[in-house]
């Protein structure tokens, strides 16, 4: 997700021409969005789109600039739908460096109602609460640095 700090990679050296070093390389980067940006700046304005494929109509989450299915570039945006289904999850109890700051997490696989799964955080819940078929609701949000996310939200 794009709400969190920089990402950090550590970089060991081992040769014997060079010393061995274990500082931490922290990484800022910028993701380029040109071919999705209309989902962005909807997900900034507290709504789910998602593309739908002008030629054979699939319609895909996370949005697609080509069809993964024909490969066409034409393709229009559609309401995605904020009522989905528990298919599965999992509870992240060793996080990885990019969410170092945020506790243990439950991550979900939701079927939205009028379409694809969608892989997002569950909120609202505890693991001992959750069974797949739980309904969920598809949340957008934006973080404290502005950039906008979605979660699933236990209904």
């Amino acid at each position: 997700m794009l709400r969190h700090g920089p990402l950090e990679v550590a970089l060991t050296l081992s040769s014997e021409d060079s010393l061995p070093s274990r500082r931490t390389l922290s990484l800022r980067f910028n993701i380029p969005i040109s071919k999705t940006k209309e989902f962005w700046a909807a997900l900034r304005e507290g709504k789910l789109i998602t593309t739908k494929c002008s030629s054979c109509g699939k319609v895909t989450f996370p949005p697609q600039a080509d069809c993964p299915n024909c490969m066409s570039s034409a393709h229009e945006w559609v309401d995605l739908g904020t009522d989905a289904v528990l298919v599965t999850f999992t509870n992240v109890q060793i996080t990885p460096t990019s969410f170092v700051n945020h506790d243990p997490y439950i991550v979900g696989i939701g079927r939205l109602a009028d379409g694809p799964n969608v892989l997002a955080w569950v909120e609202g819940a505890t693991v001992e609460q959750l069974r797949p078929g739980d309904r969920l609701r598809l949340q957008a949000r934006v973080s404290p640095e502005g950039n906008p996310y979605y979660v699933f939200v236990r209904t």
